[in-house]
């Protein structure tokens, strides 16, 4: 059956803006061997996440070269004390809120280095913009929790 104009506006649309994808997601009519292809493609993408974003358990373990957010690494390893500091709830989801609305205000800082090497790079950053960020974002979440 013919496509109606406006699902072929919508397929020349998205070919233009996204080329390398070879089906279009927003459809779901795709045979069987797009799919395939899709999932191996995403099983590669993934595995090259994985290998630049070295977040697994072995990561610290080994001397692997790895993309780490520092910024991330640093306002995980002080949001516990800002927490506790300005008595806001500790459950999993406001730590979790915390954290994302902290980053959303910090500028990200991405380094390739080893295990070894993290320290070094995280002292480059200071800590106060670190606390400001995390403090503002207690007092945000605080006043708005979402559970």
């Amino acid at each position: 059956m013919a496509k109606s104009k406006k699902e072929l506006d919508k397929d020349l649309m998205f070919s233009k803006i996204m080329p390398a994808l070879s089906s279009n997601p927003f459809f779901s009519d795709s045979s069987a061997s797009d799919h395939a292809e899709a999932e191996a493609s995403s099983d590669s993408l993934s595995a090259l996440r994985d290998k630049i974003f070295a977040r697994n358990t072995g990561f610290m373990e080994t001397e692997t070269i790895a993309t780490i957010n520092v910024m991330e690494n640093l306002v995980l390893k002080y949001v516990d004390a800002v927490i506790q500091r300005f008595n806001v709830c500790g459950c999993d989801r406001c730590r979790r809120d915390i954290c994302a609305c902290a980053l959303n205000n910090l500028p990200p800082r991405y380094a390739v280095v080893q295990p070894s090497k993290i320290e070094r790079v995280e002292a480059e950053i200071p800590t106060k913009m670190i606390m400001d960020a995390l403090i503002k974002a207690a007092i945000q979440i605080r006043s708005n929790p979402h559970h």
